[in-house]
């Protein structure tokens, strides 16, 4: 439950991504090597921008194979819908994948439904409705389905900060379970600290502190994890991107 709330706190911003599509149009390819938690390897992806729609292409190589991922959104400004969807293949061949719709229902208002399938098959239904509020916060109700019928609802608002943005919410499942959640995201020189918890209806927190940083070609991730024991567990993540091909090689 911990985590299924800690994915749900990223994935309730996805209209913000859709909404703020970049109206860059053109083409981006690039490569590197990344450092993960149990493995490590080469990626590449490509990019390829218009007004209104986004795809992305990344395939990755490690000792365990190839997989990869491909995602695509669009949104109609005149029209107020938009969509999203992805596919992960991973190098034993199974498939995941996510897809649904945003609609604009009105001055700052919106809906998203939408389903993920998971490697096992099993499909989860999502949906949304996202406000704006006089305070420029947005409010965001969610109802998650899962594949036996049970439901987890949640209640969230997310804030502009000078430094970042804050998320602050409560959630409830069809089982009797209930808790509330936050994450505070502060931007820095030269990259972003996150930190996340859940805390559910007897008092047990999980907590997740991320510390990212970028350099010149190179992107890293700490990751610091406290359960409600108070055991932690710290592990680092990195990617380095290859320096652009110079024209005419």
């Amino acid at each position: 439950m911990f985590n299924r709330i800690i994915v749900f706190m990223t994935a309730s911003l996805l209209l913000l991504f859709l909404v703020g599509m970049d109206a860059f149009a053109g083409q981006k390819s690039r490569s590197g090597s990344y450092q993960g938690r149990q493995t490590s390897g080469t990626w590449q992806q490509n990019v390829n921008r218009s007004p209104g729609h986004a795809e992305r292409a990344t395939s990755w190589q490690n000792e365990r194979g190839q997989g990869s991922r491909l995602s695509e959104r669009t949104w109609n400004k005149e029209s107020g819908t938009g969509s999203y969807s992805s596919t992960t293949t991973r190098a034993d061949g199974k498939t995941s994948s996510r897809q649904g719709t945003v609609t604009k229902t009105g001055p700052g208002a919106y809906t998203v439904e939408g389903t993920r399938t998971g490697a096992n098959g099993k499909v989860v239904e999502v949906n949304k409705n996202i406000t704006r509020n006089p305070d420029d916060s947005r409010t965001v109700h969610s109802v998650t389905t899962g594949p036996e019928g049970g439901t987890l609802t949640s209640d969230s608002t997310v804030r502009k900060t000078d430094q970042g943005r804050s998320v602050t919410g409560t959630y409830a499942t069809s089982g009797g379970k209930s808790g509330a959640f936050e994450s505070h995201v502060t931007r820095t020189d030269n990259g972003v600290v996150k930190q996340q918890s859940v805390t559910n209806q007897d008092g047990q927190s999980l907590q997740r502190g991320i510390h990212r940083t970028r350099e010149v070609g190179t992107i890293g991730r700490e990751v610091t994890v406290t359960n409600p024991q108070g055991g932690t567990r710290t592990y680092t993540e990195s990617v380095t991107v290859n320096p652009p091909t110079p024209a005419g090689n």
